[in-house]
Parts: structure tokens; sequence; C-alpha cells
């Protein structure tokens, strides 16, 4: 029981590091939604109260086109290091993906699943298997990445990575 206990326990961090891409393509596309939400938000400002004539007890402070153009700067700035990460991220999934048998339906999986990000049910589809039998190929897949001495070498140091707090400029 302690061998597949380990053997599942590999499985896991050679997934997780799988799918860094995806991770990071996924992030993207949440940055763009909201650089999207301000950009509509900059073109058609949310309607302000009625003109007063007397000033109200509360002093009401909105943001403002300028506040507005800041954030989406930031956001753009943000979508630009995202692109960076998931180049990166591409390059480290094809690492693990090249030590799979060229042709193999065990690569075919790993591909369409961490590279291409397609579900269970699209990648059953494309290569005219059950998912049972797909989910027999990933993990035949998993397992041979997991045995291997530069990969495990690798997701060590990416599972250290993905510990450590993230330091900003300033410390």
């Amino acid at each position: 029981m302690e061998k597949q206990e380990v053997e599942l326990k590999q499985r896991r961090a050679v997934r997780e590091y799988l799918k860094q891409y995806s991770t990071a393509k996924n992030q993207k596309r949440i940055l763009e939604n909201r650089h999207r939400e301000l950009r509509r938000e900059l073109v058609a400002p949310a309607l302000g109260s009625a003109f007063r004539s007397m000033p109200t007890s509360k002093s009401r402070k909105t943001e403002g086109a300028v506040s507005v153009v800041y954030r989406i700067a930031e956001v753009e700035t943000r979508i630009e290091q995202q692109r960076q990460e998931m180049a990166k991220a591409v390059l480290h999934v094809m690492d693990l993906v090249d030590l799979l048998l060229p042709n193999s339906m065990e690569r075919q999986v790993v591909e369409l699943r961490y590279i291409d990000c397609k579900g269970w049910d699209k990648i059953s589809g494309e290569v005219h298997m059950s998912r049972s039998s797909i989910f027999e190929h990933h993990n035949a897949a998993l397992e041979k990445i997991a045995g291997n001495k530069r990969a495990q070498k690798l997701i060590a140091e990416y599972a250290e990575k993905c510990q450590q707090p993230e330091r900003t400029p300033m410390e």
C-alpha cells in the first residue's frame, strides 16, 4: 500500500507541473475579461447621481476616468507578464511531454490535455476512445514522466517555487 501512495503522490506532482500552462492561460483570460470590463467602464461610465443644488452631508467620491485609465494600464501590464508566464510554462510542459514516445497514445492524451487545454470528453472524441481508456493512458504517461530523474528534479524545483511566497519589488 505504501508504494501505491508514493506513486499516487508522484502522479499528482506531475499533474500539477503539467497544469502550469493551462493555469497561466486561464489567468490571462481572467485578466483579459477584467481589461474588457474596464474598457467598457471607460467608454460608458456608471451614471452619477442627479444634480443637486444643495450639498449633501455625505461626500460621494467617484473614481473618474483617470482612475479607470490607470487600472487599464495596470491590467495591460499584467496581461503582458502573463503572456510571458504562458510562454515559459508551455516550454516547461513540452519538456516533460518530450519524455514520452513520439506518436504514442500517452503523449497524444497529455498534449491534448495540458497543451491544448481540452476537456476529457473532447479528448475522448478526438482519439475515439472511452474516457476510462483515456484515463489509463493519462495515468501511464504520468507514471512514465514521474519515473524520469530529470523530470523528478524539475517537478521538485517547481513545487518548491510554488510554495515560496511571492516577493514584491520592495522586499
